[in-house]
């Protein structure tokens, strides 16, 4: 007896193996962020992944710990994050109205932390994470763009001449 299986035939004793991926390609480009430290990024885009996966109090401490990150990398590492976000803003790398912010998302952070009664829904999460964009361009991306137009530039003017 010969066993001939076509194409539409499940084969006996073997597994379909499928790939699940927490964030599809392509998508959150929205979050696409240029010029980040590779552990800055790690923790932004672990919070994208458990935000997608349904879980905004881990995404809230990944978010806090993405500010403790940039604020180590930006020479603003204090003993805590509330004197880190100070420091930012005293060295010019945020406005106070911004500080505002990154103080909202530290909050939500600890709240995702700890044990409470609280817990975070996933509209305060993404404005938590929209914010946290802003902030990863503005001390990073911009900066790192500017570089590489000033290089650009530079570039052109000693092949100018």
């Amino acid at each position: 007896m010969t066993n001939n299986h076509s194409d539409e035939q499940p084969v006996p004793n073997t597994w379909e193996v499928r790939e699940l991926r927490a964030i599809p390609e392509g998508e959150h480009r929205q979050y696409q962020i240029n010029h980040l430290p590779e552990d800055v990024e790690k923790f932004f885009v672990d919070a994208l992944r458990v935000m997608e996966a349904g879980v905004p109090d881990a995404a809230a401490v990944q978010l806090r710990r993405t500010l403790e990150a940039a604020a180590a990398h930006k020479g603003a590492s204090k003993r805590t994050l509330v004197q880190s976000v100070e420091q930012m803003i005293a060295d010019g790398l945020v406005t106070r109205d911004f500080g505002d912010v990154l103080t909202h998302v530290r909050k939500l952070g600890n709240i995702g932390a700890h044990y409470s009664d609280e817990t975070l829904s996933p509209q305060e999460v993404s404005r938590a994470l929209s914010f946290t964009t802003q902030f990863l361009r503005n001390v990073f991306e911009v900066p790192g763009e500017l570089n590489l137009l000033n290089s650009a530039a530079g570039d052109s003017d000693t092949s100018a001449h």
